[in-house]
């Protein structure tokens, strides 16, 4: 469905083309021929033929422009549907945030009155850390990014992964389309989710987190798991993956692509904690 516009419209500039050359090569030939006199009774169907080829090329090239404006309209109301979707579901997160903000005020008051002062200060401690942290999310150049965390950490939370995000660059800067972003980051926090949702819950956490240097933009997680060095090329690799079913080997490879697309570079290792993914993007 995307390719079809631009496609038809270049199969219709290739005919357009063509009419013109034969246009030319008919004309040329007409000339020679009218020079004699025996063919000047045929000389009107030279002029018939010619303005036909013109009419006809014109309005090739008129429905060749309009699919082009088709298909660059279709693109835009799709990166338009991407941002409302992400802010969507950003204000949606903000206001289960602003839901559960009450509860959470209701529980300190509550362990206030009943004398449990030491419990008080430890939820209160854990709410302030939750907090900060959803503070990092949104202070970030990239609202698309800050709604997928959102997103994310929610989705985390139904499935009882602890997911702890460490943000420490503000990406101002980063020159990656926000769909390409989107694209890394999700599958690479699907594929960390999907390696721990089997773990015992104590052991069920994904780290994700934001930096750069003088000249990358790195993004990082790490879960708990190890990966055998021999397929560390083989897990970018489309179709491949650790575990079975189908429709399975998909989203690394997609990483892949997109990272290198955007001439950035990305790896995993294991590490004493786990697994850890890395993409760098260049400055």
């Amino acid at each position: 469905m995307k390719d079809r516009f631009p496609t038809g419209a270049a199969m219709v500039l290739g005919i357009a083309f063509l009419l013109i050359f034969g246009l030319v090569i008919c004309s040329f030939c007409f000339h020679r021929l009218l020079q004699k006199p025996k063919v000047i009774p045929f000389e009107p169907v030279s002029i018939v033929f010619i303005i036909f080829a013109l009419l006809t090329v014109s309005v090739l090239i008129i429905l060749a422009r309009n699919m082009f404006l088709l298909a660059k309209n279709e693109k835009i109301l799709e990166i338009q549907n991407f941002y409302i979707e992400h802010l969507n579901e950003m204000v949606r997160v903000i206001r289960t945030e602003r839901h559960d903000f009450v509860n959470h005020l209701q529980v300190v008051y509550a362990l206030m009155r009943t004398g449990k002062g030491e419990k008080a200060q430890q939820y209160i401690e854990e709410l302030c850390q939750h907090v900060r942290i959803t503070g990092e999310m949104l202070s970030v150049d990239v609202p698309e990014l800050s709604a997928l965390l959102l997103s994310k950490e929610d989705l985390a939370a139904t499935k009882k992964i602890t997911f702890k995000i460490d943000i420490n660059s503000d990406l101002i800067g980063l020159r990656i389309k926000p769909l390409d972003l989107i694209t890394v980051v999700g599958n690479l926090l699907d594929n960390a989710f999907d390696a721990v949702e089997e773990l015992p819950e104590e052991k069920r956490e994904v780290v994700f987190k934001v930096s750069q240097t003088t000249k990358y933009f790195i993004f990082q997680t790490i879960n708990p798991g190890n990966l055998p060095n021999e397929l560390h090329d083989n897990i970018f690799q489309m179709g491949f993956s650790t575990k079975g079913g189908s429709n399975r080997g998909i989203g690394l490879a997609s990483v892949k692509s997109v990272v290198e697309k955007n001439k950035g570079r990305v790896n995993v290792c294991n590490i004493q904690s786990g697994i850890k993914f890395t993409v760098l993007f260049p400055l």
